[in-house]
């Protein structure tokens, strides 16, 4: 396993590392919003810092995408942090909510851990509703 994932008081901590393929990074996701802890995390942090390689082409992002449009429906009140200071990887993940044209967590990118940290403090609390039952205004 390329990830390990490490729950905090108030958020998350994928630890990615070596090759990440893209079905494993999809997999990480998947665990951490299946988590009954993810329905009160104020953060969810992918750290890649220590990836020498990944799959993270168009496909996975687009899936990556779809699958924050959903956990975000039910629990809008988290940021999501990329630590990596690959340029492609940066654009790909910015990029990709508005390219599929989905609404999603409000996403960062930072060089280290510490500074992705410093970042989430920095951030107001959120305190969105729900839009599981459409009630919601845009």
């Amino acid at each position: 396993m390329a990830y390990e994932v490490v729950w905090e008081p108030e958020g998350v901590v994928n630890q990615f590392s070596g090759v990440v393929p893209g079905w494993e990074f999809i997999e990480s996701v998947k665990n951490v919003q299946s988590d009954f802890r993810f329905d009160e995390a104020r953060y969810v942090i992918n750290d890649f810092s220590e990836v020498t390689k990944h799959g993270l082409t168009e496909d996975v992002l687009t899936e990556y995408a779809a699958l924050l449009f959903g956990a975000y429906a039910s629990h809008p009140n988290c940021r999501v942090v990329f630590v990596t200071t690959d340029k492609a990887l940066a654009a790909q993940v910015i990029n990709i909510p508005a390219v599929v044209g989905l609404a999603s967590y409000q996403t960062e990118i930072r060089p280290t851990l510490a500074e992705a940290r410093d970042w989430l403090d920095a951030q107001p609390q959120l305190f969105l509703m729900s839009n599981v039952m459409g009630f919601r205004v845009s």
